[in-house]
């Protein structure tokens, strides 16, 4: 068979049925694995529709768990925080360190910013100093074919606040921007912002085009920039060293704070040690943006890039020790809303937003922060004390032995045998296989 006769086409044309027989007989599986797509469906027929929209090409619904962390207090308001996440250490990470800085004063939160950002790239032909001469006119012109666009951000106190040329020449032959910034209020704003990019982009070319500025413009693409460092977090958790001796295990509380303090050290110099943290971080941040429909892709993407902004790539939290206390803070910067996407369209996003008494977007940044912190504390202290693979190991037990299929009397019997050994997926294996024989 040619690799043209593998080709599929019209696919997305296909029903859901046709799609899966198609796949089926193209494949050769079985009807054991065609079962589990039917299984996934939701029983609410309405429901199911509503998620089928959500994807192209669907197939079946793809389960993940939602859990919550108790205790979340952010700025003395306290919250259960839902985060969905397949890791099964994190959400235990994360309500332990939670309930422990609940009681030495919480999350303290402040967002310094709310402004995201776009482009209109495009090539000029002409003159710089012409095309600069002529901008603010240009600009004018684009603010005002925004208008209508922008009436109902504005009056929810957002819209367009800033608009900028900026000549890119020196790095790329004719290539400028409009560099436009936006405040979107409690709403993600893709939408917004693309729209009102692409109709200035339009505005641009044919003012330029049209006019007896000598030069050709063209417009590359218009489009928002996920990068959004101006849209920024800082969380912190201070205490008196002495507090510390919870997490501490066998050191005494001021030298597992010097050692956390080291660790973090070696998190902002060592970018594999860097990474590895930083990830720490978004298991707690990308679990609540995920319960609430937002786009985790568009801020793990960002985050990454301001751990990097200074040229190389370093953690985003640092601890600091000033006499008897210890602080311990995460700066980051996160876009996030309360209104569009997915969040009121998923019946689970809205619950997760109710959850959380409907918080506004501002809200929403520091309390997925405060998330990112207690589970990158967490880990931290684990990793300084006793090891991640202690309290990281006991919590997979259960997806072990699930993998082994073992039954209720079986993981009984394994999780009593395994509360004092070290867990390694053979050692399970064997244990179990133990039970079996002894048993037949």
């Amino acid at each position: 068979m040619t690799k043209n006769e593998r080709i599929i086409s019209g696919f997305s044309k296909l029903n859901r049925s046709q799609r899966i027989d198609l796949i089926w007989d193209r494949l050769g599986l079985d009807e054991a694995s065609r079962s589990v797509l039917d299984n996934f469906l939701h029983q609410n027929p309405s429901t199911q529709a509503l998620f089928e929209e959500f994807s192209e090409n669907f197939l079946t619904n793809f389960f993940m768990p939602m859990g919550v962390v108790p205790n979340v207090v952010v700025n003395g308001q306290s919250y259960i925080v839902p985060m969905v996440i397949e890791e099964s250490s994190v959400i235990a990470a994360a309500s332990r360190a939670a309930k422990f800085w609940a009681s030495r004063g919480g999350f303290q939160a402040r967002v310094s910013g709310m402004v995201k950002k776009g482009q209109v790239h495009f090539s000029w032909s002409g003159e710089s100093k012409d095309l600069k001469a002529a901008f603010p006119f240009l600009k004018e012109k684009m603010l005002a074919a925004t208008h209508d666009l922008t009436a109902r951000m504005r009056k929810r106190g957002g819209g367009i606040i800033a608009v900028e040329l900026v000549d890119k020449t020196s790095e790329l032959a004719d290539y400028y921007q409009v560099d436009v910034s936006f405040e979107t209020a409690d709403a993600m704003g893709a939408n917004f912002i693309n729209s009102c990019l692409e109709t200035m982009a339009g505005v641009l070319v044919d003012e330029l085009n049209n006019s007896e500025t000598n030069g050709e413009a063209s417009v590359i693409m218009s489009i928002l920039s996920n990068y959004t460092p101006d849209s920024l977090v800082e969380c912190w958790v201070e205490c008196n060293i002495d507090e510390l001796a919870p997490f501490s295990g066998k050191l005494k509380p001021e030298e597992f704070a010097r050692k956390f303090e080291k660790a973090s050290q070696i998190a902002q110099l060592d970018v594999s040690r860097a990474v590895t943290h930083n990830k720490g971080i978004y298991n707690g941040v990308d679990a609540v943006v995920l319960a609430t429909g937002n786009d985790w892709r568009a801020v793990e993407a960002c985050g990454h890039a301001f751990a990097a902004s200074n040229g190389k790539y370093r953690s985003l939290t640092f601890a600091e020790i000033d006499g008897d206390r210890f602080r311990y803070t995460l700066r980051l910067p996160l876009a996030l809303g309360t209104v569009g996407g997915l969040t009121k369209a998923h019946p689970v996003s809205k619950l997760a937003l109710e959850l959380l008494e409907n918080p506004d977007a501002k809200t929403l940044m520091m309390i997925a922060a405060a998330a990112g912190l207690a589970n990158n504390f967490a880990a931290v202290a684990s990793l300084t004390t006793v090891g991640i693979q202690q309290g990281h190991m006991k919590m997979h037990l259960t997806n072990i032995l699930n993998q082994l299929g073992a039954t209720a009397e079986e993981k009984s019997k394994c999780t009593q045998y395994f509360s004092v050994k070290n867990i390694a997926y053979a050692e399970v294996e064997k244990y179990l296989n133990h039970i079996r024989n002894t048993n037949g």
